[in-house]
């Protein structure tokens, strides 16, 4: 088997793709390889999956050069996915990029967003100059590009208030994708790269408004769903939606996205 580096190990994207993995047959544990920031993040990954040697875990930082060619040492296949609304989002995926080409990888797996054309979108954009430079590496590659996730809406949450919370318009009809169908598909790239080299996929589920959405809630659970809109201090708020600023430029990014949302 290949020996497989998971970026973002501690994420929310990349732990539904590493569990995916895991649950093959045709991967052990040790062919896989996760980049995390800290002992913190190694820890929190480890008690989801106890089966994970310590070795499986690398610390390190995309923009500390000095740490990507260990964590690439002996890596054939690369499954990259980059925290989102990172000001410095780009240069770390062309490092994370550059660092790989000079490793060796074989192949390298970019988890992007669906249109990333859309550079009016901070995050689109990002992501934009990623692909760009991934096309251009030499390296052999494949682009997933996924829409919005049905876990950006926190169910539980909703079931329980009553309250569906609404950051733009209800009536704008968006993507959503079912994070456990990204990893199922992430999982066959990843395991038969070439059969998938130079490929860019739109990986799209679900097309739904806020009120399509609350009405699919109302129906499974026979509980009156409310939509109620929220303004922009709770949508950066921790815990109004899946999306926590952190920075001014994440919260910058997040209005931008609101704004076009709510447009288009």
């Amino acid at each position: 088997m290949p020996t497989i580096l998971i970026t973002g190990a501690a994420g929310r994207t990349s732990g539904f793709v590493l569990r995916a993995l895991l649950e093959s047959d045709s991967v052990a544990p040790s062919d896989i390889r996760l980049f995390v920031r800290s002992q913190e993040a190694a820890k929190k990954v480890k008690t989801r999956h106890p089966q994970l040697p310590d070795s499986a875990f690398v610390l390190g930082d995309y923009l500390e050069a000095s740490t990507l060619p260990p964590a690439l040492a002996g890596v054939d296949v690369v499954f990259h996915n980059a925290p989102a609304f990172q000001a410095l989002e780009s240069a770390m995926g062309i490092s994370l990029i550059d660092a790989a080409k000079q490793a060796g990888v074989k192949h390298f797996v970019y988890c992007s967003v669906l249109f990333s054309v859309l550079t009016k979108l901070l995050n689109h954009k990002a992501k934009f100059y990623v692909e760009e430079h991934l096309i251009e590496s030499g390296l052999n590659y494949t682009i997933l590009q996924p829409s919005s996730f049905m876990q950006n809406v926190n169910l539980e949450r909703v079931v329980s208030t009553g309250v569906l919370p609404a950051a733009y318009s209800p009536k704008t009809l968006q993507g959503y994708l079912d994070l456990q169908d990204l990893a199922e598909i992430a999982r066959l790239v990843i395991l038969d790269p070439q059969r998938h080299n130079r490929a860019r996929y739109d990986l799209v589920g679900e097309n739904a408004t806020f009120e399509d959405v609350a009405r699919e809630i109302s129906k499974a659970t026979r509980k009156e769903i409310k939509i109620e809109s929220i303004s922009r201090d709770q949508i950066l708020g921790r815990g109004a939606t899946h999306l926590s600023a952190l920075s001014e430029s994440e919260a910058e990014g997040m209005d931008r996205m609101m704004f076009y949302y709510d447009k288009r």
